[in-house]
């Protein structure tokens, strides 16, 4: 029987892959910061329903000490990302991410003491190589973006924000923990969507034209993301960090097919699914 995490982690994924087809569908011209502000923005009214049924927990002065130096974290990876794929093509920046589920391996043996079983450190790993693999298909070659990050200021600042995620990944595990699964990313989106708002302001010129006129999927793209970090907060409660991170992964395989049946995006399909199909033998390795 799966366990109850690995279960949530892939509705995760699941919700993940629908938001990035909905968000393809109708908020493909919406300005990046505009799209990364709502996301969290129109995510805060289905956390404080939330927190309104299951009551807000005890909270030390510790939380908040925490959530605002996080908040700015957040903030700041957004920022970094952006600069990142404005540095480089995107070919070369967007493998990177693939090494996320393989660091968190190590930064949370450091930070959290997990160690997961051989099979699970192997199904990680092998989730790692599938999403690598799938990300870099557009590379001129498949270790261009390893070559590049002596020389490509993109790559350096996108292996800068993962190593940054390696390690709040384990904050939220303690910080869940601390609160609970709901509290924590109701303080962190609050936090960060008012740290962005400057941010989005100077960076997008028309961020009050494309609120106006984007508001509905932006909203709905808002609610899938609440509703998605709700549950990835509870899988990190239930289960180990670099399961549920890896799991998340599953999103890319999940779009990939998604696009293929919804979008009609037949472009290098046998070449997505390849990476997709190591993607889910991988996470068979974590499942059973």
């Amino acid at each position: 029987m799966i366990e109850l995490g690995i279960l949530l982690a892939t509705i995760v994924a699941l919700m993940t892959g629908l938001k990035s087809i909905y968000q393809r569908v109708n908020a493909v011209d919406t300005d990046e910061f505009v799209t990364a502000w709502a996301s969290r923005f129109f995510g805060i009214p289905v956390l404080v329903a939330a927190i309104a049924y299951q009551g807000v927990p005890e909270l030390s002065l510790k939380f908040f000490l925490i959530a605002l130096p996080y908040g700015f974290v957040v903030a700041l990876a957004s920022i970094l990302i952006a600069k990142a794929y404005k540095a480089s093509d995107a070919s070369i920046v967007t493998p990177m991410f693939a090494l996320s589920p393989a660091l968190v391996l190590v930064t949370s043996f450091l930070i959290l003491g997990e160690a997961p079983s051989l099979k699970g450190v192997i199904g990680v790993l092998t989730i790692a190589v599938g999403a690598y693999l799938l990300k870099a298909r557009e590379a001129d070659n498949l270790l261009d973006p390893f070559k590049k990050l002596w020389d490509e200021r993109g790559v350096q600042i996108i292996l800068a924000v993962i190593l940054l995620y390696s390690v709040t990944a384990n904050i939220d595990k303690i910080m869940v923990e601390m609160s609970s699964p709901v509290m924590w990313p109701l303080t962190t989106y609050t936090a960060s969507s008012i740290i962005m708002i400057p941010i989005m302001m100077k960076k997008s010129s028309n961020w009050k034209k494309e609120i106006k006129t984007d508001w509905k999927p932006l909203l709905l793209l808002g609610i899938l993301g609440g509703g998605a970090i709700i549950l990835q907060m509870a899988a990190l409660e239930l289960t180990l960090v670099s399961y549920v991170i890896s799991i998340k992964r599953l999103s890319i395989p999940i779009t990939v097919i998604l696009a293929y049946i919804i979008l009609n995006e037949k472009d290098s399909f046998k070449e997505r699914i390849t990476g997709s199909t190591i993607m889910i033998i991988g996470a068979l390795l974590i499942y059973i």
